[in-house]
């Protein structure tokens, strides 16, 4: 068969994915449909009972679908979706998968490998193998034993240990790998809590975040910045975001030091520059001659309105000085004006 050579010798690189599998197998028969749809349209024209063969410059443009593959999929072959069997989709899970029986799983499955839709007979439900990181079983084709870090057991219970994953979810896990996609605030803020290496990092990447601001400002800043590049831009730019390999190098304690030199050279320009101490300020509650500056987090205290820096101990809740002033200021202007 034709369609069969073809399709066998595009797989024979490697790539046994149910995804890829699909593809290839709307790019076969839309093949053949184009020819099918070309040879019925000419033989209409023509009115001819006899058969004919269509070559590929034949076939007429209005024919050639302007939509990509992945519509063609979703619109006329439907390969995703279906009542039986539908391939995984690109996901991450945020979420530990409980514990439920094997016979269960199987069942919710359709009694299919999710991995390629192949029914399952009841007596071979024990060869399926377990991807940890979809909670789904599969077979052996599509379940090689290979081993991840899962983010959710990382993000929620900060748990390194490599379970048992198919290859769809390895792959997908090795694709976003180096990727910042997790900010740890909005998913679980409790681990700054349980562990103290994240909470440690998490005070010098706030550090780093203001010094880095206040350095770009600077123009002797230049060769203090190309500090910054030993570390991804993400970890100085955003504050809780971190990708997989940085949490891994967190763990190891890897990541710290690097950061603990970038602020030990940084803090020391700023000591020294006259332009990063001309941007400092001064707290207006007790008029220390005393500089603060926004990375000063220990002793710092910014307002949340007008983002002015007081010492902490000064500092108090709703009375800024500064936004008083502004207040003041805006009262008269917003008044109507009596004319006499």
């Amino acid at each position: 068969c034709l369609y069969c050579l073809t399709f066998r010798s595009s797989f024979e690189g490697g790539n046994n994915s149910a995804e890829a599998i699909a593809q290839e197998l709307c790019r076969a028969f839309r093949k053949h449909w184009l020819q099918t749809g070309s040879a019925v349209q000419l033989s209409g024209c023509l009115g001819s009972s006899k058969q004919r063969s269509v070559l590929k410059e034949d076939i007429p443009r209005e024919l050639e679908s302007s939509l990509n593959l992945a519509e063609e999929i979703k619109i006329i072959s439907k390969l995703r979706g279906s009542s039986g069997w539908a391939p995984p989709r690109l996901q991450i899970i945020f979420n530990i998968h409980p514990s439920v029986k094997r016979d269960a799983v199987v069942a919710a499955q359709n009694f299919t490998c999710v991995g390629c839709g192949t029914p399952i007979e009841s007596k071979y439900i024990r060869r399926l193998r377990y991807c940890d990181y979809l909670g789904k079983y599969f077979c052996d084709c599509c379940h090689s034993y290979a081993q991840s870090s899962i983010p959710a057991r990382i993000l929620l219970k900060w748990d390194f240990k490599k379970y048992y994953v198919c290859n769809f979810s390895k792959h997908l896990l090795d694709s976003i790998w180096q990727h910042p996609l997790f900010n740890v605030l909005s998913i679980n803020k409790a681990l700054y809590t349980k562990s103290k290496e994240m909470d440690r990092v998490r005070e010098a990447q706030e550090q780093l975040f203001h010094l880095k601001k206040l350095l770009k400002t600077c123009r002797f800043g230049e060769s203090v910045l190309k500090e910054f590049e030993q570390v991804p831009s993400h970890l100085t730019e955003e504050l809780h975001l971190f990708s997989l390999d940085d949490l891994v190098k967190i763990k190891r304690g890897q990541l710290l030091p690097l950061l603990k030199d970038i602020l030990k050279s940084s803090t020391c320009h700023v000591d020294g520059c006259e332009l990063c101490q001309a941007k400092g300020f001064i707290c207006e509650f007790c008029q220390s001659a005393d500089l603060l500056f926004p990375y000063q987090t220990a002793k710092c205290k910014r307002c949340t309105e007008c983002k002015t820096c007081f010492h902490k101990a000064c500092f108090k809740s709703g009375g800024c000085p500064k936004c008083q002033r502004i207040a003041a200021r805006r009262t008269p202007s917003e008044a109507p004006s009596l004319v006499p």
